[in-house]
């Protein structure tokens, strides 16, 4: 059994998920976090996605809210500095 983390993501059709990606230094704007959503590109438009930048006490957290208003499974992969995470 793999003690790695799985960081691609399938939302299935018509659901949605908040995803806290980490820990996020506003001062230096690092680490770059993004997402790649992978789903056939007509209906790519249809899945929505709303960056935020959440405060707990002294510390920042990178997250998405991501509604797939599909009727196909999203694949969301995500990427620390260009990296899969």
């Amino acid at each position: 059994m793999s003690k790695e983390k799985d960081y691609t993501i399938c939302l299935s059709e018509g659901s949605k998920i908040r995803y806290i990606a980490g820990s996020y230094d506003r001062k230096k704007s690092a680490p770059r976090y993004s997402i790649e959503i992978v789903i056939p590109e007509h209906v790519k438009s249809q899945v929505q996605v709303r960056q935020l930048l959440i405060k707990f006490s002294n510390n920042y957290q990178w997250s998405w809210d991501i509604h797939n208003k599909t009727n196909w499974p999203a694949f969301i992969v995500i990427k620390k500095d260009g990296e899969i995470i």
